[in-house]
């Protein structure tokens, strides 16, 4: 049996990016968000988002990779994700579609990321490149550089680190 994987594509800025679909639980829109006090607030800190009874941290992709908030358009989205006992939501710019790809097709078009890479790069899991059949045709996204494709947790996590250095 082949089985398909899917990942959940998304832009943050120029870059398009996507990172694993099963752990995305909701995207939202313009959700209210509660402001962090003055002593904790940081960049990369949306603040936070109260989500099925749960108190979420919101981290902004944006000021993360790129130090350019993603919230200061005013049209991002938000990505719930939840992985075993841990959660948060990720704002980022553009939401596209799933990218549903086999395993043969992954062997193909699949670059396995390199350890080494500064955070919140090290999240990478791998690059997908364009050429890979899902990726080929008319998309909402239309990426034409490989996509890094991000464990969630580990860049959620990744984020919340390197916000707390840059603090």
């Amino acid at each position: 049996m082949n089985r398909a994987t899917s990942w959940l594509q998304f832009r943050v800025g120029e870059q398009f990016h996507a990172l694993e679909a099963a752990p995305v639980r909701q995207i939202l829109r313009s959700p209210n968000l509660l402001s962090l006090p003055a002593s904790q607030r940081l960049p990369c800190c949306a603040g936070m988002l109260a989500w099925q009874g749960r108190p979420l941290l919101v981290l902004d992709l944006g000021a993360c990779l790129l130090r350019r908030p993603s919230l200061s358009a005013g049209d991002a989205r938000f990505l719930v994700w939840t992985q075993a006992q841990h959660a948060g939501v990720l704002a980022v710019d553009e939401v596209g579609g799933l990218l549903r790809l086999s395993a043969t097709t992954l062997t193909r078009h699949w670059a396995p990321a390199r350890p080494g890479l500064r955070p919140p790069w090290n999240a990478i899991r791998g690059l997908l490149h364009a050429g890979a059949p899902s990726l080929a045709g008319p998309a909402e996204l239309e990426p034409a550089d490989p996509i890094a494709v991000f464990d969630v947790a580990a860049l959620w996590q990744s984020c919340w680190n390197l916000a707390g250095e840059r603090r």
